[in-house]
């Protein structure tokens, strides 16, 4: 992990200051706002944890965690 910190250290540095440089322009700081709040919306929280759970249900044998998850989903 050292080692691939050490090779990238330049591609990591920009990529932060140039997310920090972003910041400071007034649109672009509305634009990352407003990223930020989609990603962190309750339905999209929502439909992604109920899309990782069915991945998840679909590589696993059991039956149990199947009727666990229809359970969960008509609760919501």
């Amino acid at each position: 992990m050292i080692e691939w910190f050490e090779a990238n250290w330049i591609a990591i540095g920009g990529s932060i200051v140039s997310v920090v440089a972003l910041g400071w322009l007034p649109f672009t700081r509305v634009l990352i706002r407003k990223g930020i709040g989609v990603v962190m919306s309750e339905t999209f929280l929502k439909e992604l944890f109920f899309d990782l759970a069915e991945k998840y249900v679909k590589s696993t044998k059991t039956k149990l965690d199947d009727t666990f998850l229809k359970q969960l989903k008509n609760s919501f």
